[in-house]
């Protein structure tokens, strides 16, 4: 994204979740408030049906795959989440927040959970505008915290926060990788592991490179890449294969506990569906432990 402007694609991926609620059923992510985080003309896109057909279901229907991923990613990291606070972790790090709802919709876990919305200061300063303009207060057990990514690093950023290093933490980084290096992508995972200590748990999302996707799935992932480019933040095809990216990632301190591949998700989240809703090729779910 552009140093000065909020990230396009994070109110997109908004625009899909609050579409498939509106939209899909079975539902696999439910988010009442992502309808009320977009604009204008992704509400009416969303709410009115013949828009709706003609925009996600013509103009942008080789992204359906990417709808599909961004809520079964959602739900595959509060699914940990929630196992986490269960036994005994309070303190939340969404990094690359974006337009996130998880402190609206699970206010319930005010008392519980403290939460940090790590992302560029552009895309903040929109999402706080945004909860102003929908009446809604920033819960008490939130702190936005605005970060450079690319001249900030995430230990460096939470240590002027309130979070506690000595506590363990659970960080959620869903909806980034695709969009980065893979040198970005490990600097930020060792950033990670300087300011969370032992017990804390990571879920994140990756892409693996095409020589990994199944012949008849990497048209679609072309045709996605070509579609993503269009909002100005395309994805990077970064060399990465399941079982060497997570070797790589548990070389610096991390403990892999469940790596998700697209057959995977299609049996945990889309199951019983009898419409076109399915995960993208090559995008692989991962939850880590910090040993």
């Amino acid at each position: 994204m552009k140093p000065s402007k909020r990230s396009r694609t994070a109110e997109a991926a908004a625009a899909f979740r609050a579409a498939h609620l509106l939209h899909d059923k079975p539902v696999v992510f439910n988010d009442p408030y992502a309808i009320k985080m977009v604009g204008y003309l992704w509400r009416c896109a969303c709410k009115n049906s013949v828009l709706h057909w003609i925009i996600f279901k013509q103009l942008i229907k080789p992204l359906r795959p990417i709808q599909g991923q961004i809520v079964a990613r959602a739900c595959f990291a509060e699914e940990h989440l929630e196992k986490a606070v269960k036994k005994g972790i309070k303190q939340c790090v969404i990094v690359g927040a974006g337009l996130d709802t998880l402190s609206l919709r699970r206010n319930g876990l005010s008392s519980q959970l403290k939460i940090f919305e790590l992302d560029h200061p552009a895309s903040k300063a929109a999402k706080i505008m945004r909860l102003k303009k929908i009446n809604r207060i920033v819960p008490p057990n939130v702190e936005f915290i605005g970060v450079n990514f690319e001249n900030e690093d995430i230990d460096t950023a939470l240590r002027d926060s309130t979070y506690q290093a000595d506590m363990p933490g659970f960080f959620s980084w869903i909806g980034v990788t695709a969009y980065l290096t893979s040198d970005a992508i490990f600097s930020t995972l060792k950033s990670i592991t300087k300011i969370a200590c032992s017990g804390s748990e990571l879920v994140m999302d990756y892409i693996v490179s095409r020589k990994y996707v199944k012949k008849d799935d990497q048209k679609k992932l072309d045709t996605l890449m070509r579609y993503t480019s269009m909002f100005s933040e395309p994805l990077i095809e970064n060399d990465f294969n399941p079982e060497g990216f997570c070797r790589l990632v548990c070389s610096l301190g991390y403990k892999l506990n469940k790596n998700l591949s697209p057959d995977g998700q299609k049996k945990s989240y889309f199951a019983e569906r009898n419409d076109d809703l399915i995960p993208t090729s090559g995008s692989y779910f991962a939850h880590f432990n910090m040993t």
